[in-house]
């Protein structure tokens, strides 16, 4: 029945771990025949115990009392694993010729371990037998034992029932999935020095391992090997290189192969590309190869110097890859014949030929077009040689040059035209600003505007009507509420030099990109940071009825109580109805105080109405003059007694009615958004 039981048992072990999944722990008891009582005569029985691979089988003792005699002859417990015997058992005590078990634990070699049992045919005394236990345990195959070799070359893991092999960084495990080969092909050194050694040198060389380097320098060297330090290759005394192997190859000749521990000679390859390749095989320890590398070179004709030029340095041989350079006197240039290139001054000029050499004159080649302006020669006409001089100007009287740029340019040593303060930039032509053609007369209650008096006027027509102000030449400057809900800026249509609002004579443009202030959140109660700005996707061209008006200057526009401003546009009139023609009216700014006063109590929406710094009044206390609906992101213009020209000192923003007494038109004070204007402009332009 003990037999029957342990073949049940391993039958169940078995199938499972056949299936894939993860075995039952393999235990169990043996005992001899009739345990506890006394085991018969004349008996044999054996037991075969098979665990699943990467386990072995720990047996140990609990009972043990059989007959002893001389060397076990009589009855005995055998253990075997495999082929080896590992323990011939008999009698209770261990004697100097006999083994009993006692507290000893015994292990299989492999995953198998059997235990035979024999009585003879007579027992003097009542001898009881044994009891035995059993069990599985995983075998740790990466604990190597005293004396011995690594199962694994680099990393050895361990898991339940196995193990498995890793390399480190530059190698990779072989087939037999014990041994890493190196990485050692693929790699070419260009520099024209360098050091090639074994893997690991000057530790071990791997095994298995199949390395080629290459060195590949420029044509025209020779490459020169040089061993150091000590040669350590496996070799065999009768045959040459059979197991691991050095060979250096170029395209024309063969070097080695070399083994053994001996160096060997300086190595002059005649070649510019060398291969070296080395070849372990399974077996040895041994430290491998250091090489250290160097060119030579063929020597270049000295070269010479052209008239007007200089060589430097001057050294008394050049080879492949030195250099010099050509330097010429001032408002001179390079040039080589052979190709046909101008060269800049001092280029080096890198080559073992001698193609001939001329020195030409500088030449900076016409000027650069300037937008909305004009190059004129000063020096002969179309000269553009090294000290020629030109004058960029604009076209007047709409563009002005920049203050910081007189338009002077000459022709620089080294082929740039340069200003009078050595700048390679063009000079550039802005529209001149808050210039307006008609002269204006001492919207609602206001006068008909004429051809030219507001030159900067934008009228926007997209969700609804709206003003604006030219800035520049491609900007328009606006109320943020009058275009908050244009949510595609290409259907937002711009008209500039019209006076008829349903004329079909005006300048036409289109918007690339609107911005709005980020403080501004549409409120019909507070309209603060009421701001916008609208880029055009083309300049506009500059006229006398299309002209940008100017900002506010940092430290000296300001608006003051009492100005008097010039609000212009298509709003509704004293009739209720949009203006056909551009309508204009005169008003004078109010204290903030009073204006406070003027909105205190009122609301919109059920909210009160809000009044910032932000934002400036303007108006009559009697009414009857203002901006109305239509007005919108129009501009609130002012003439700098400074300039004598017009800036933009406030946004027709908001109000309570049109024209009411003791009430006043509300605008976006443009002095406080300076900082946020030319932000916006500078990044987007």
């Amino acid at each position: 029945m003990g037999f029957l039981r342990l073949s049940l048992l391993l039958a169940v072990v078995l199938q499972q771990a056949g299936c894939g999944s993860w075995p039952e722990p393999l235990f169990g008891r043996l005992t001899s025949p009739g345990f506890p009582k006394v085991y018969p005569n004349d008996e044999e029985q054996s037991w075969n115990l098979i665990a699943p691979p990467g386990y072995r089988i720990r047996l140990y003792f609990t009972h043990f009392n059989l007959e002893l005699s001389y060397l076990c002859e009589y009855d005995f417990v055998k253990l075997y694993s495999g082929d080896k015997l590992l323990a011939t058992l008999c009698g209770q005590e261990s004697t100097d010729t006999e083994r009993a078990p006692g507290n000893h634990t015994f292990l299989s070699v492999g995953n198998n371990l059997r235990l035979a049992f024999r009585s003879d045919f007579s027992n003097e005394k009542d001898f009881t037998g044994f009891e035995a236990f059993y069990a599985a345990e995983d075998v740790d195959e990466c604990e190597v034992p005293p004396g011995s070799d690594p199962i694994c070359d680099h990393h050895c893991h361990n898991y339940l029932g196995g193990f498995y092999c890793s390399c480190r960084a530059g190698f990779r495990l072989h087939k037999d999935k014990r041994t890493c080969s190196a990485l050692c092909s693929g790699q070419v050194f260009t520099e024209r020095s360098g050091v090639l050694m074994s893997p690991d040198y000057p530790q071990a060389y791997p095994k298995l391992s199949s390395c080629n380097y290459r060195i590949q320098v420029e044509d025209g060297f020779s490459v020169i090997l040089e061993f150091e330090d000590s040669f350590d290759v496996e070799t065999h005394p009768e045959t040459l290189c059979p197991y691991d192997v050095l060979k250096i190859k170029t395209d024309k000749e063969e070097f080695g192969p070399f083994c053994g521990q001996t160096s060997p000679p300086q190595i002059n390859t005649r070649s510019h590309i060398v291969d070296i390749i080395f070849i372990t095989d399974d077996s040895g320890n041994h430290t491998g190869w250091k090489i250290q590398y160097l060119v030579t070179a063929l020597p270049c004709p000295n070269p010479t110097s052209p008239p007007h030029g200089r060589i430097a340095p001057v050294q008394p041989k050049y080879i492949m890859k030195d250099h010099f350079s050509l330097s010429c006197e001032t408002g001179y240039v390079l040039f080589k014949v052979t190709v046909g290139d101008h060269f800049r001054l001092g280029v080096h000029f890198l080559s073992p030929l001698h193609p001939r050499l001329y020195l030409l004159v500088v030449d900076c080649g016409p000027p650069d077009d300037l937008r909305n302006g004009r190059a004129a020669y000063i020096t002969d006409r179309e000269v553009t040689t090294y000290g020629a001089m030109i004058q960029y100007s604009c076209e007047g009287p709409f563009y002005a040059m920049n203050i910081n740029n007189d338009g002077k340019y000459r022709c620089g040593a080294d082929g740039f035209w340069k200003s009078s303060k050595g700048e390679n930039s063009l000079p550039v032509c802005e529209p001149v600003c808050g210039v307006t053609s008609q002269r204006l007369e001492r919207v609602l209650g206001g006068r008909k505007a004429t051809l030219g008096q507001f030159p900067w006027q934008v009228m926007l027509t997209g969700e609804s009507l709206a003003g604006g102000a030219l800035l520049y030449d491609n900007w328009v400057l606006t109320a943020a509420h009058a275009i908050h809900s244009q949510k595609d800026p290409s259907t937002l249509e711009i008209r500039m030099g019209v006076l008829n609002r349903l004329s079909s004579h005006y300048t036409e443009a289109w918007a690339e990109a609107v911005f709005i202030h980020e403080g501004y959140t549409y409120d019909e109660a507070n309209f603060n940071n009421d701001i916008a700005l609208i880029k055009l996707k083309n300049h506009v061209e500059i006229n006398s009825n299309v002209t940008p008006i100017c900002l506010p200057r940092k430290n000296g526009s300001h608006v003051k109580t009492n100005d008097l401003g010039t609000v212009s546009g298509w709003g509704r009139t004293e009739r209720s109805f949009r203006a056909r023609n551009l309508m204009y009216v005169e008003l004078p700014v109010v204290d903030q105080q009073t204006c406070r006063a003027a909105f205190e109590n009122k609301s919109s929406g059920g909210k009160p109405l809000v009044l910032t710094d932000n934002m400036i009044c303007a108006g009559f206390q009697s009414g009857g003059k203002d901006a109305c609906t239509g007005d919108s992101g129009g501009p609130l213009a002012f003439l700098d007694p400074e300039t004598k020209k017009w800036f933009i000192g406030g946004i027709v923003s908001w109000g309570v009615g049109c024209g009411e007494a003791n009430q006043y038109g509300v605008y976006t004070n443009v002095i406080n958004y300076i900082p946020w204007i030319e932000n916006i402009i500078l990044n987007n332009s």
